[in-house]
């Protein structure tokens, strides 16, 4: 063999999975065979992968299949070719689990990337707060809508999408399981019912700290709430979900495609074992890792993994979700985020004015229905007045990159929306 490896990681994975990953790979067996003697982990943003790929990095891992497709399409993955990695699949690793794909083939039958932990998306709740506020238990996307959970202070925490790659694909997987149209009335709903926060892990601790009652979450942040205190509990709405294999690939510049390939087949055997440090309480994908001694001190991440598998899950479109995913994030920015102090005034003052009476049944519902209906607004390149189909976020997705295009069409958007969200309020009060 050559000189001693360096192998380069580009990763989404946080610091915690870095610093046990490596100590953990680096005295294994495998590394002493492939003479690899470092690790180094880039941590950055998915828009710079494909500057550090050109430069040469070994390996992603981390940070969703949308990321991984699209690196593939761009042709910035290469085939993993190694016969001990492949022999797992079908094996340990399933294809696809609760009809979502761990691997991904390309039109030559070959294997670009492969999941190595699966993801669920939800809410945590927070029994001890709910019961305070005598609050219902949530279990579905809906009931984070209702009129229940109108109130001040709010007790529903969710995340800004254009900070937090959890929230977002919460929000495209109401979108998908409710249709876009529904999709938007719902998530308008929650954004009225809700304090917004400009992280996900923001939202974890609230919860945990009884901040809230319920927030939106990914799986294993979850499990460490229930971790942190008992008097939390992680939901995945029934049918209203997907689980997510998170990726593990060779980039396409790499150098020591055999080493790289050595430390995947790591990742997927020896290495599940980091997912159940008290940590990182992830979910494996090869789940021969809770036959081991150190799988045996996890029967609670045993039972979350059993329960991912049986999840009724949502037919999730990538595709879909890729095509409009700025003018998704966007759009939730300007009308659900920015105005999110008007949206909620006008929520809550119609609620009460309905319960207390003020305002007849038809009333409220006729008002509901304007505080819900899509904004409209002046498309910038044509003059004429639009709503955001999905037709139209489709269109402007792309063009959503340029900083000028996005900042125009995003204050076009909020003041729209408050200007519909403050015209409800005086009618409610008028």
């Amino acid at each position: 063999p050559t000189g001693p490896i360096t192998l380069v990681v580009l990763t989404r994975h946080d610091v915690t999975i870095q610093t046990i990953a490596k100590k953990a790979f680096l005295q294994s067996d495998i590394a002493k065979q492939y003479n690899i003697k470092d690790i180094r982990f880039i941590p950055i943003p998915e828009s710079l992968w494909p500057s550090y790929i050109e430069k040469g990095a070994d390996v992603g891992w981390g940070g969703g299949p949308t990321l991984f497709d699209s690196l593939f399409r761009n042709n910035y993955l290469v085939p993993i070719e190694d016969q001990k990695v492949l022999g797992l699949i079908g094996n340990q690793i399933q294809e696809t689990i609760a009809g979502m794909p761990m691997i991904r083939k390309g039109d030559d039958g070959k294997i670009y990337w492969i999941a190595a932990a699966l993801s669920s998306f939800g809410f945590t709740v927070n029994h001890d707060v709910l019961k305070r506020w005598n609050l219902p238990v949530p279990q579905r996307w809906e009931d984070l809508a209702s009129e229940t959970f109108a109130m001040d202070p709010p007790q529903v925490g969710i995340a800004d999408p254009t900070r937090s790659t959890s929230n977002t694909r919460i929000y495209q997987i109401i979108l998908q399981a409710f249709g876009w149209d529904e999709g938007w009335k719902i998530l308008t709903l929650i954004a009225a019912n809700s304090k917004i926060y400009d992280a996900s892990d923001a939202v974890r601790e609230a919860v945990i700290g009884g901040d809230i009652g319920v927030g939106n979450t990914i799986d294993f942040y979850g499990y460490i709430a229930m971790k942190s205190n008992p008097s939390c509990e992680y939901i995945i709405p029934k049918g209203q979900s997907i689980i997510n294999g998170d990726p593990i690939a060779v980039l396409v510049k790499s150098q020591h495609k055999e080493a790289a390939q050595a430390f995947i087949y790591w990742v997927l055997t020896e290495g599940q074992k980091i997912w159940l440090d008290e940590q990182i309480n992830r979910l494996p994908v090869n789940p021969d890792v809770f036959n081991t001694p150190e799988g045996q001190n996890r029967p609670d991440l045993k039972k979350a993994y059993e329960s991912a598998l049986n999840t009724e899950g949502i037919t999730f479109d990538d595709n879909e979700a890729l095509a409009t995913v700025n003018a998704m994030q966007f759009y939730f920015k300007a009308t659900l985020v920015d105005a999110n102090q008007e949206l909620h005034r006008a929520w809550t003052a119609l609620v009460k004015a309905y319960k207390e009476g003020k305002i007849s049944e038809s009333k409220y519902n006729e008002l509901k229905a304007k505080l819900l209906e899509p904004v409209r607004f002046k498309d910038p390149d044509t003059g004429n007045t639009v709503t955001l189909t999905i037709e139209y976020a489709k269109k402007i997705n792309d063009k959503l990159e340029d900083p000028a295009f996005r900042d125009t069409l995003m204050q076009i958007w909020r003041d729209a929306a408050r200007q519909k969200y403050q015209s409800v309020l005086a009618e409610v009060q008028g």
